[in-house]
């Protein structure tokens, strides 16, 4: 057996451990048995238990995978597994053969019992990928039938019209929570196949940027763009928000009531899942007079849907961005922009981070607390030079 694949004995005080084995596929441990500390250096690990146990003078082995757990946790599951086939075996004299369903049946069952933690937001962006991508092409299959090369072929497929790899990378995010609920809740499934789904590195510094005269045209178009949702869209990602933090802000999360006009992006909504507050710049409160404010619901209401998505607004932006002049320009850019524009003008990195709504530990250990009105300053700065665009209508 080669090196990376040997078996080592598991022996916990307390837990009849005997036939369970530890395929230690990284050759993390040199010992030939390892205790209930030693686990501990699995954590959280892609793990695999294998099961050895005679029946009827014969040998009955399996391999069991568990990822996102503890190594105990997946020891005594381990254990629970040995056990359920034991008994299966001494009342019917054979190891069933599973029913298995389709992903998407079992794709149902998860969201459904998921839908008691995760936010709406959350469900509807899975549930709108889900259907995207995978519902059509594997969801019809029999979860035990669906390989690693099913899913790669996906996110192959994603790759190469052209999406970034970090869009790419929700398929995998999607799918390996599904395969956990199936091998551990439903036990139809020994292996995960999303964990092995290849994905490229995602580069998170990228390099895009206007001279200060296209900035200004771009917000030209921006703040006299003819329908109100999609402007005030696009004047909150130009202040710095990611597009799903904007399509779902609501009224409840806007503050006009205090000298410093704030909004609040609630940690169910946000990237790093942080409750953030930022101040409503300017413009931003100039808009919202202009748009009509209200006392709840969603800030930008879609038509068929609770609140604009992001296939509607999309050709909003594609226009925008033409009529300014620039070429390409993908949503996230302006995100790039406010933080290349507020590095030339001398901003610090802990107050470019705080405007952006970035969680960096490093910045946090160097800097002291970033205040609103630190913020808001920035976002002066920012607008300085374009504010004649704005006052001539607010």
């Amino acid at each position: 057996m080669a090196l990376q694949d040997q078996l080592i004995k598991i022996n916990l005080d307390n837990l009849d451990t005997k036939g369970i084995y530890l395929k230690d596929k990284n050759s993390t441990f040199k010992a030939k048995e390892i205790n209930k500390n030693d686990l501990k250096k699995i954590d959280y690990e892609n793990i695999d238990i294998v099961l050895k146990f005679y029946f009827r003078n014969k040998q009955i082995k399996k391999t069991i995978n568990f990822y996102n757990i503890t190594g105990l946790h997946a020891v005594k599951n381990a254990v629970a597994k040995r056990n359920l086939l034991k008994d299966e075996l001494l009342e019917t004299g054979v190891i069933k053969k599973k029913d298995f369903k389709t992903l998407n049946d079992i794709f149902k069952v998860y969201m459904d019992l998921k839908s008691r933690t995760l936010s709406k937001e959350n469900i509807y962006s899975t549930a709108k990928t889900y259907d995207k991508w995978i519902r059509e092409n594997i969801g019809h299959i029999n979860i035990d039938k669906i390989t690693v090369a099913d899913i790669q072929m996906i996110v192959n497929d994603m790759l190469r019209q052209g999406l970034a790899p970090r869009t790419a990378q929700s398929i995998k995010q999607i799918l390996r929570p599904v395969f956990n609920y199936a091998i551990e809740e439903l036990d139809i499934l020994m292996k995960n196949a999303a964990l092995k789904v290849a994905i490229p590195k995602v580069q998170n510094i990228m390099n895009f940027e206007l001279s200060d005269e296209q900035r200004k045209r771009l917000f030209y178009e921006i703040w006299n763009y003819e329908d109100l949702r999609y402007r005030g869209i696009m004047l909150f990602l130009f202040v710095g928000r990611r597009l799903n933090e904007a399509l779902t802000l609501e009224w409840t999360e806007i503050n006009l009531n205090d000298n410093l006009n704030t909004y609040i992006i609630t940690a169910e909504k946000s990237k790093n899942r942080k409750r953030h507050e930022y101040p409503l710049s300017a413009p931003l409160v100039a808009f919202l007079k202009e748009y009509g404010i209200k006392k709840r619901g969603f800030l930008f209401e879609g038509v068929k849907t609770p609140h604009v998505t992001d296939d509607t607004f999309r050709s909003h932006w594609i226009k925008v961005y033409k009529r300014a002049g620039v070429e390409k320009m993908r949503i996230h850019d302006t995100r790039h922009i406010l933080g290349n524009t507020l590095i030339n003008k001398g901003v610090t990195e802990d107050i470019i981070a705080k405007v952006l709504g970035h969680q960096s530990y490093s910045i946090t250990s160097r800097y002291a607390k970033v205040s609103l009105d630190s913020i808001n300053e920035a976002l002066k700065i920012y607008f300085e030079d374009i504010s004649d665009i704005w006052e001539t209508r607010g």
